[in-house]
């Protein structure tokens, strides 16, 4: 479970999740620290384990409660099950820098066919102020930047102001890709791609037969976003990452990403706290 502080106005602050209290000493704080943000990573498998484990599937909800002090949070849920086997989650953390940033995935043989499912998880972002993260694609058959997203970022899961500035691509949104040329951030990018199909503008597969590499070049224009989670989903295993990373997952896993406050399977809740700091613009 990741949350991140208020940008650099408030420090994070601990949690209570599932009705567990979380101080910061129980968590990691994230590194490479290339912004203002502080963002905090806890380990709540004793938590939500025994719950998914124990159910039939379908939506969970778990409550988190930070006292209005944090930006939202990301629960992160990697799982294997019959269905998995042959695919492999790849989750990387750590705060790029606003200013540009790189991440390269190598393959452990060349991609052939299948989805390939990317989500960001991003906080102090707003909605209709151009704060914006973008994101360009080279693999090795196409070395050429291409755009995959100009408005990365928002509150698409939360609402327009601090402590609920929060967006992460996860259950319930559609891992379509927006159009690339898109100048506003709220309902154009949902934070979930599909490196194996194109987009609007272009239908050509970001991802093609034979790739053996894709690196991902992201900016802030802005300089007030935190982009502080990646997490790829694929039939394609991994070789290594040139890039911030804690977690591997096994091969035969799958990545589900909740966000905004509620973990696994969010249901797009609305956060309910607010501060008293002026909404990050």
């Amino acid at each position: 479970m990741y949350t991140p502080s208020i940008w650099n106005f408030v420090p994070v602050f601990p949690v209570t999740f599932g009705g567990q209290s979380f101080q910061l000493s129980d968590g990691i704080q994230l590194t490479p620290n290339n912004n203002p943000a502080t963002t905090m990573l806890y380990d709540v498998t004793s938590i939500v384990k025994p719950v998914i484990e124990g159910g039939t599937g379908g939506i969970y909800n778990f409550t988190i409660n930070d006292g209005g002090g944090n930006d939202g949070a990301v629960l992160v849920v990697a799982y294997s099950n019959a269905e998995t086997q042959g695919r492999s989650a790849l989750v990387l953390d750590g705060e790029l820098a606003t200013g540009g940033d790189t991440t390269l995935v190598n393959f452990a043989a060349p991609f052939t066919s299948g989805d390939f499912i990317m989500s960001l998880g991003i906080s102090f972002s707003r909605a209709f102020s151009f704060q914006t993260t973008e994101i360009d694609i080279t693999t090795s058959s196409n070395p050429l930047a291409r755009r995959l997203a100009s408005c990365a970022g928002g509150n698409n899961d939360g609402f327009g102001q601090n402590g609920a500035l929060i967006t992460a691509g996860g259950v319930g949104d559609l891992p379509g890709n927006p159009d690339p040329n898109c100048e506003f951030n709220e309902d154009f990018d949902d934070e979930l791609y599909n490196l194996s199909v194109g987009n609007t503008v272009n239908p050509a597969p970001f991802l093609t037969f034979g790739d053996t590499w894709l690196r991902l070049n992201t900016i802030n224009p802005s300089n007030d976003d935190n982009v502080f989670g990646m997490f790829i989903t694929s039939g394609v295993r991994i070789a290594n990452v040139d890039g911030p990373s804690i977690g591997v997952p096994e091969p035969g896993t799958m990545a589900i990403m909740g966000s905004a406050l509620l973990g696994i399977g969010v249901m797009r809740r609305r956060a309910k706290h607010t501060t008293g700091q002026q909404p990050g613009a």
